[in-house]
């Protein structure tokens, strides 16, 4: 049975519902089966009676069997969440068990047009994304910027050294064999506990790209491991400043001590839960260590989706404020008010400490029944005093963008706890004097305005 003008149909438009076909190919439904039939492997075929639509099967690395993607839970358990297959002439289909991410109708039936949205966080990205990428680029065949990868290249290298990337997805048989293999081993080294003898080491070897861990996302310097805190198995990543005495080293010093303190006044104020963070010194360097919310004990993960991945799969509004995407989800009903609140608090809160770098990636969710809950908060710092490649330090003066009537109950709350991080920042001895003053002279601009009726 000729195969062929199907497969020419599919692989030029893509996805078609079996009507489509019918009438593009001028044959009979019993016809059109027989073909299904004769094609195997080479065809996908998704939905049932009205909504069956049929695909043409694209190949990865010259292999077209599907690929098995596992879920792990909080608890440590492994399952088959389902399997993927690329698509011509782009995209793939995903015959998904319980997935429990909001979708669009045509990702309900299991098509996307490109990675589903919650694999795409897990491609290298950012500090230890290149690093990783670098070290692997010969054996994946891939470019050494993972910036440069096609989703081709992002699902081959997720099935093949995909055991420890962010959420809870693992991708293809030979990663979550190296998960399994990951099991039989005790997680935790006592070393890790030894902060001044042992990270100054790994920052070294990060700095170098011999010390990865997790593919986590971000640009400042960092490396993960695990560790025993208060008796539990907890993952932390682990952010550091430079060991010398320069001024640029001393500014990231001081902003990971303002990371940790605007994680506080945000879980204090707003009663908004953040990422669990301390700060320490070994070796000259100031470490902020910041527990993943996405681990559990030794084993246990749970999902994570950015509103980047989210917003590129579904909405389109790249680069809008926080206060945008937290409408648009309110409308689909996949947030509540209460989450629609929350980011807008935490949106005017990041602008008044001045945090000029909350991209659509800094801001994540996890799944709900019928929806999307706010993850922890992270990375929030204020990135306007970031030192610049190649310059001194800018002075840069802060200027409060003051809120429309309709914005003024959340402005003023996120101002409050605003107000409270610049003055514990200006009192902690554990930041630059020339900083804590740029911290005092902040709080005191915020406390003028707040003073306004």
């Amino acid at each position: 049975m000729n195969v062929e003008p199907l497969l020419r149909l599919l692989s030029s438009a893509g996805p078609l519902p079996a009507a489509v076909v019918l009438d593009r190919l001028g044959t009979s439904r019993a016809t059109l089966m027989r073909t299904v039939r004769a094609a195997g492997d080479r065809m996908v075929v998704r939905g049932r009676a009205r909504r069956t639509t049929y695909a043409a099967a694209r190949p990865l690395r010259g292999r077209r069997e599907p690929i098995p993607l596992f879920e792990v839970d909080a608890e440590g358990h492994a399952h088959e969440a389902g399997e993927l297959q690329l698509i011509e002439p782009r995209g793939c289909a995903l015959a998904a068990r319980g997935f429990p991410w909001p979708m669009d109708e045509a990702m309900r039936d299991g098509w996307f047009e490109g990675l589903p949205y919650p694999i795409a966080d897990m491609r290298p990205q950012g500090y230890l994304g290149r690093a990783l990428a670098r070290s692997h680029a010969a054996l994946l065949q891939v470019p050494e910027d993972p910036r440069y990868w096609s989703d081709d290249d992002v699902l081959h290298a997720l099935s093949v050294i995909g055991a420890d990337l962010p959420g809870n997805l693992v991708v293809g048989e030979t990663s979550f064999r190296q998960w399994q293999a990951g099991r039989q081993r005790d997680a935790t080294d006592p070393a890790m506990d030894d902060i001044e003898r042992i990270w100054p080491t790994l920052a070294q070897q990060s700095t170098l790209g011999l010390h990865l861990g997790s593919s986590a996302g971000g640009e400042f310097p960092k490396f993960t491991t695990v560790r025993m805190i208060d008796g539990c198995t907890v993952h932390v990543l682990v952010k550091f400043s430079g060991s010398d005495d320069s001024p640029g080293s001393r500014r990231w010093a001081d902003l990971l001590v303002c990371e940790h303190l605007a994680a506080q006044a945000i879980a204090t104020y707003l009663a908004i839960p953040t990422a669990t963070t301390r700060i320490h010194r070994a070796g000259n360097r100031t470490f902020l260590e910041v527990e993943r919310f996405d681990r559990h004990g030794v084993l246990g993960r749970s999902a994570l989706c950015s509103w980047a991945s989210l917003n590129d799969a579904l909405f389109g509004l790249a680069g809008r404020p926080w206060t945008e995407a937290a409408r648009r989800l309110r409308e689909r009903g996949w947030i509540d008010a209460a989450t629609e609140d929350a980011i807008a608090r935490l949106w005017y809160f990041g602008q008044l400490i001045g945090n000029t770098d909350m991209h659509d990636g800094n801001l994540s969710f996890t799944p709900i029944t019928g929806g999307l809950a706010l993850a922890p908060v992270y990375d929030m710092l204020p990135m306007m005093h970031a030192p610049q490649r190649g310059i001194e330090l800018p002075e840069r003066a802060f200027e409060a963008v003051l809120p429309m009537p309709s914005e003024q109950v959340r402005w003023r709350s996120a101002a409050r706890a605003a107000l409270a991080f610049w003055t514990v920042a200006g009192e902690d001895e554990r930041i630059s004097p020339d900083f804590r003053g740029v911290c005092r002279a902040t709080a005191m601009k915020i406390a003028r305005i707040l003073d306004q009726p």
